[in-house]
This record gives structure tokens, C-alpha cells and sequence, in this order.
């Protein structure tokens, strides 16, 4: 957004250091807790969240929003991409036992009884429309997880999406596994196979080209 939009002023919270300080002049980097009380003295533009599932219970995104809404100026936009956990496959079924299949039914079973849902990309909408937004928009994405499509810019986004579960999968699933795990929460040892036994199946697809695995967003 800075490089394309040079005479803007862009933002990037985080709650930890950035990997690399090398940004944009009109970009600024800041560490601090989205859920605390916002201190920037001007309104926005536009918004932009991703990713964020799980990171909230109930309250802390009704809180979250309506600081957005009270932050953006008038007409401005908010906008927000997040993805699902749960892997499908058009041209195979997915057996129960497939680490692959388990995976994102697990997981959200473990965040809803941690009280951190994962179903944020379902609830977006009636949120926002609490906090008080209103021209709301939705787009579902079909999003290939491998090379397998045959549209240059799809299967690149496969690839990419390849490298984000497997470098992922481990730090999404661990928490959730050891705490809230069923029918009781589980062994690092074994949370840590589990993460291992999904990676292989993700990176087997990818190598023969069998199953074509997505997830939507």
C-alpha cells in the first residue's frame, strides 16, 4: 500500500517487531495491542486486518470494531481477509483418518472450547453491522493449497499457500492441542506429530499431484 500509494501515510501494527525495519519513507512500523485503548490522533482512510482468526473472544472483537468504526473517517473502508482451517478436495474423499481432513475440524472443536472461535470469516458481517458499518461486501475465495491449478496467478497462490501451512501448521494447531485437546488436552509429542503427519501429507500432494487440497477465505 505505501509503494503503490506514495503520498499516504500507511501504518502496520503488530504485537512484535517486524523481521525486517527495510519499509517504505511513508510507511511506519509500531508494536502495540490493537485491543488497548487507540492514542492516534487522526482518523483513517481505510482499515485493513487479515489473519486474525482466533486472536479474540466475543468481547474483545466487538471492542476491536467498534474502535475501527469511532477511527475511520467518514466514507472510509474497512476491509479484512481471513481463511478457514478446514482442507477439501473435489476430486478425492477425504478419509476421517487423513491428518489433512482432522486437521481443521480439530482445531476449531479446541478454539471454540478455548472460547476463541475460528469461524471469524462466518461472523464478520453481523459484527461489523453491530459496530455499526453499513455498504457491507462479501467475497468467498476458492483458495488452491498446491500447484495443482492451471491459471498462472492460482497456481503461484498454491505454491505460497504450500510454504504458509507448512511453515504454519505447527504454530496454529500447538496451543490449542496442549490446552484444549480431546478428549483431554494432548502431549506436546504428540501435538508435534500430529503438525508433522499434516505437513507430510500436504507436501506428498504438492510432489505427486494427486489431491487438490483448498481451503475457501
Amino acid at each position: 500500500m505505501a509503494d503503490w500509494f506514495k503520498n499516504a501515510i500507511v501504518r502496520g501494527v503488530d504485537l512484535y517487531p517486524p523481521p525486517s525495519a527495510r519499509v517504505p519513507p511513508n510507511c511506519f512500523l509500531e508494536v502495540d495491542d490493537v485491543l488497548n485503548k487507540w492514542t492516534w490522533r487522526q482518523q483513517f482512510d481505510m482499515i485493513h486486518m487479515r489473519h486474525l482468526l482466533g486472536a479474540f473472544n466475543a468481547e474483545e472483537w466487538e471492542s476491536l470494531y467498534k474502535q475501527c468504526y469511532r477511527y475511520l473517517k467518514p466514507g472510509g473502508w474497512i476491509e479484512q481477509i481471513e481463511p478457514e482451517l478446514c482442507l477439501r478436495a473435489d476430486n478425492a474423499f477425504l478419509k476421517d483418518s487423513n491428518p489433512l481432513a482432522a486437521y481443521g475440524p480439530l482445531l476449531t472443536r479446541c478454539a471454540e472450547r478455548a472460547g476463541r472461535k475460528l469461524d471469524t470469516a462466518v461472523n464478520i458481517r453481523p459484527m461489523l453491522e453491530k459496530a455499526g458499518f453499513t455498504e457491507i461486501q462479501e467475497k468467498e475465495y476458492k483458495v488452491p493449497l498446491g500447484s495443482w491449478r492451471r491459471e498462472k496467478n492460482l497456481k503461484m497462490a498454491g505454491q505460497i499457500n504450500v510454504a504458509q501451512w507448512v511453515l504454519g501448521v505447527e504454530g496454529w494447531a500447538m496451543w490449542l492441542l496442549t490446552k484444549y485437546g480431546e478428549p483431554e488436552p494432548w502431549e506436546m509429542k504428540r501435538a508435534e506429530d500430529f503438525a508433522k503427519a499434516v505437513r507430510r501429507g500436504i507436501m506428498r500432494a504438492e510432489r505427486e499431484g494427486g489431491v487438490h487440497y483448498y481451503h475457501y477465505a
